[in-house]
């Protein structure tokens, strides 16, 4: 469940409305006051919360405001490449140190101890036991010294090119060529096509190891970064330690504000048809991109609500299709995503049969232009938001069986991306006020904003073999404007009005009863 956020001073003050009188919408959303989030001295931002599950554990991040969309030319897979390095020698932890520490507390190298790196930031994990004294410490402790302390010595960079090729070479797959066929189209026109993650072999084999240490100086700054601890852990012990491991990390030079690249728009409808032959079946998606909302109230988190609603009574509909026996695709999702940090998306996305691209794509059009023109039924808005009810009132009854990692994550999108994060306490009372009053018309009228003619991508895949033809990129064009100009009638509950079972069974009656 995608949690939200707001300032945590307005906790209190939003739960005091809730129940009374109706939540204003322009009403900030808050911040769980069951997370501590605080700033150090030198701008680095911390989160901190105690949680059980499991027990005797501690999930560590450090997020950094860094990825491969900040490298220039000559350093295209260094946002990378600087993640392994941090593992390779730093000020407390010499080569192969960390790896044999991590091992020797019990923590597995890749389950308990990795990191990631995107087009928009970098993070570390290590999750670390709590039960011994000292332990959680190191690992904060090995947290800073990725923030600022690596020692990125040449004769181990020389060692960790054949790693970082090593990488490279095994995400050449079926799915990392097609990638690299669909990127490009999907992300047009910007400098994210241009900057994946992995990098270039060519940079990677022959960069000298100066770039390497002035991108870590560029864009490894406190300011930039978070460190995250949840775990079975007194919140007032770690936030003392996060204060005491990170207090000397410093920046490179004056603060600056990150650079924001764009993904521009365009008139015309985008296609790629990656065909490879180990691809393993057929599939198309439709994406239309359209400017990113920021939820900060909760009058945004109200409008989320309608577009899951959207999303939940479009996808009923596709899998009822794809049950038929004359179903055009295998299965079908409607779905919302983000591009970049200015874009989101609103996906429709299809398994076909080898030979049926166009159809399916022609009906994922079709039911996209059968809720913009004749919008949802009473009934399959009830059920819609029954079933949102019920998954609230289930996350808010187990909430005391969160795990550390989920939080973990969600704490890091909070600084990464702005998501917010409110607490499922807030959220689930949000949603019994908020849920009553969405109506049938205002979930329609959400396709004008994600259904439109420009900024349209069209991505299909199929295998190659012998008797297989994939769609050209103008076919599957004319099969969305054909899709879209033809006559369409409404949807045919056919589930309306049914119940579960359609003949109950006689209820029985308790003949005994024993307390064990």
């Amino acid at each position: 469940m995608k949690r939200r956020h707001g300032m945590a001073i307005a906790g209190a003050a939003l739960l005091g409305f809730l129940g009374a009188a109706p939540v204003p919408l322009d009403q900030a959303l808050p911040v769980d006051p069951a997370v501590r989030i605080g700033t150090l001295p030198n701008g680095m931002t911390y989160y901190v919360r105690k949680n059980g599950r499991p027990e005797n554990r501690v999930a560590l991040r450090l997020a950094v405001k860094a990825g491969s969309i900040l490298e220039d030319e000559d350093q295209r897979g260094l946002a990378h490449f600087l993640e392994h390095m941090n593992f390779n020698g730093s000020e407390h932890f010499k080569p192969g140190e960390l790896v044999a520490y991590l091992e020797s507390i019990g923590a597995r190298f890749g389950a308990d101890a990795n990191a990631y790196t995107s087009f928009d930031e970098t993070v570390y994990m290590l999750d670390v036991p709590t039960d011994k004294p000292g332990l959680v410490d190191k690992g904060l402790v090995a947290l800073s010294d990725f923030a600022a302390r690596a020692t990125l010595s040449d004769a181990e960079i020389e060692k960790e090119r054949g790693v970082v090729l090593e990488e490279w070479r095994l995400g050449q797959g079926a799915s990392s060529r097609i990638q690299r066929k669909q990127l490009p189209v999907l992300l047009h026109g910007s400098r994210y096509a241009e900057r994946l993650p992995i990098g270039t072999p060519e940079v990677i084999r022959g960069f000298p190891s100066e770039r390497l240490r002035a991108f870590d100086r560029a864009w490894y700054r406190p300011d930039r970064m978070a460190v995250v601890a949840v775990g079975d852990v007194d919140p007032a012990a770690l936030e003392a330690a996060i204060r005491a491991a990170f207090a000397d990390v410093k920046g490179g030079g004056p603060e600056e504000a990150l650079p924001v690249y764009d993904i521009p728009p365009h008139a015309e409808t985008l296609v790629s048809v990656a065909t490879d032959p180990e691809a393993r079946g057929s599939a198309v998606t439709l994406i239309f991109k359209h400017p990113r909302v920021v939820e900060k109230t909760v009058g945004d988190y109200r409008r989320s609500l309608v577009e899951s609603l959207f999303h939940a009574m479009v996808n009923d509909r596709l899998s009822e299709r794809a049950r038929r026996s004359d179903a055009p695709f295998l299965g079908a999702s409607s779905s919302g995503g983000s591009l970049g940090q200015t874009l989101d998306t609103y996906v429709l996305s299809a398994r076909v049969a080898d030979g049926g691209i166009v159809a399916g794509l022609q009906a994922l059009v079709t039911e996209a232009e059968r809720v913009r023109r004749h919008g949802f039924s009473a009934a399959e808005l009830e059920r819609a938001k029954k079933s949102m009810l019920a998954a609230y009132e289930r996350a808010y009854l187990e909430r005391d069986k969160t795990e550390s990692g989920s939080y973990a994550r969600e704490y890091v999108s909070h600084f990464v991306d702005a998501e917010p994060t409110p607490g499922i306490e807030t959220e689930y009372a949000l949603v019994q006020e908020l849920l009553p009053g969405i109506a049938l018309d205002e979930v329609r009228d959400l396709t004008r904003t994600l259904v439109h003619d420009d900024s349209r991508v069209v991505l299909a895949t199929a295998p190659e073999k012998e008797g297989l033809s994939a769609p050209t990129a103008d076919e599957l064009r004319a099969a969305v404007g054909t899709a879209a100009a033809a006559a369409v009638g409404p949807w045919e509950d056919t589930l309306a009005g049914r119940e579960l079972m359609e003949q109950k069974p006689a209820p029985g009656r308790v003949t005994d009863t024993r307390a064990i």
